[in-house]
């Protein structure tokens, strides 16, 4: 198997700013993926990765996994075409080795309550605290691994519920947390963190935007147009509830629009506790739509009710205009 693949390069110690280098890989498909590795450190000594297993995980087309995956079970995911990255570009040190030291600093919140078989529990979920997306708008997040863990204890009736809640919930931690899944192999831990948050008390949201000159959503009327772009948001990779839409927008003689943040949270679970960063997620979601050429936005009606209740303090936060239709599901078929 050939397989086109783009790799990330930055070196803390003599790079501004990293980079990215193209590779032609043949790889039989059976390989696990972290063969690739080497293969390109031969055409390129330059490149390097971490080479402790444990620590062995790196993106994807976006998407945090491990090394042990096949190549067939990665291609048939993501395709023939593959961008190589960190886990987290941000800590990067040397290519896909980064700084990990806040993934041990965060451990330390639940520590005084750990056993030995608690911290290897932790140590399992590295990937997944670097997948974490609240890393995107909070470079200070505990990370979504510690929550996990934190309900780890709770689940096995750890004596120390208060303590751990309290440990969780202060800043840049839970009140911060929307899970989202980005992980190559799929894992939702979303009923986990509403059960985290049911459990813990909510602070009172000092991080509000002001409405203040703020516009009230208002269709735009795209009667004139001679093309219509529509666009599905979906949510999360696991809403597979309304693929059918395909055809429906094709009847209607509209252009289907697809977009990057289609399937990326968009701040709803965050609301009532940190609305900028709920807004600003808002805001990420519709402007690509829009960008990528959406007339119309089409969703479940929570969240276009979400989004049209808010809209005048999502270009608020976000600096811009989005003039973009929000249609709910059913509006759009009896359209």
């Amino acid at each position: 198997m050939k397989l086109q693949t783009r790799a990330f390069f930055f070196n803390a110690q003599t790079d501004y700013l990293p980079y990215y280098k193209n590779f032609k890989i043949d790889i039989n498909e059976d390989e696990p993926l972290k063969s690739i590795l080497p293969k390109i450190k031969e055409q390129n000594r330059f490149f390097n990765y971490p080479e402790d297993e444990k620590k062995l995980y790196f993106r994807v087309n976006s998407l945090v996994t491990n090394g042990n995956i096949s190549i067939k079970d990665v291609v048939n995911q993501v395709g023939e075409e593959l961008t190589i990255e960190p886990t987290f570009a941000y800590r990067a040190t040397n290519c896909l080795e980064i700084n990990d030291d806040d993934f041990q600093e965060s451990y330390k919140l639940l520590e005084p309550y750990c056993t030995n078989e608690d911290r290897k529990y932790y140590e399992s979920l590295y990937g997944l605290h670097y997948a974490s997306a609240t890393f995107e708008y909070n470079k200070s997040y505990i990370g979504d691994a510690i929550l996990i863990l934190a309900a780890h204890l709770i689940y096995n009736k750890n004596p120390h519920l208060d303590d751990i809640l309290k440990a969780i919930s202060g800043e840049n931690g839970l009140w911060d947390a929307e899970y989202e899944d980005n992980m190559l192999i799929p894992e939702d831990y979303s009923s986990t963190f509403k059960l985290l948050k049911d459990l813990a008390i909510p602070p009172k949201d000092t991080n509000r935007v002001s409405s203040f000159g703020a516009r009230s959503y208002k269709d735009r009327d795209l009667s004139n147009q001679d093309e219509i772009g529509v666009a599905f948001y979906y949510a999360n990779r696991f809403n597979n509830e309304v693929y059918e839409l395909s055809d429906e927008i094709k009847q209607k003689g509209y252009k289907e629009v697809k977009f990057e943040h289609s399937h990326k949270s968009c701040g709803i679970a965050l609301l009532d506790t940190n609305e900028k960063m709920a807004l600003t997620k808002a805001a990420r979601v519709l402007a690509d739509a829009y960008d990528s050429g959406a007339d119309i936005l089409v969703a479940k009606k929570e969240y276009i009710d979400y989004f049209k209740e808010n809209i005048g303090k999502i270009e608020k936060v976000a600096n811009r205009d989005i003039l973009i239709n929000l249609a709910n599901v059913e509006e759009f078929n009896a359209s």
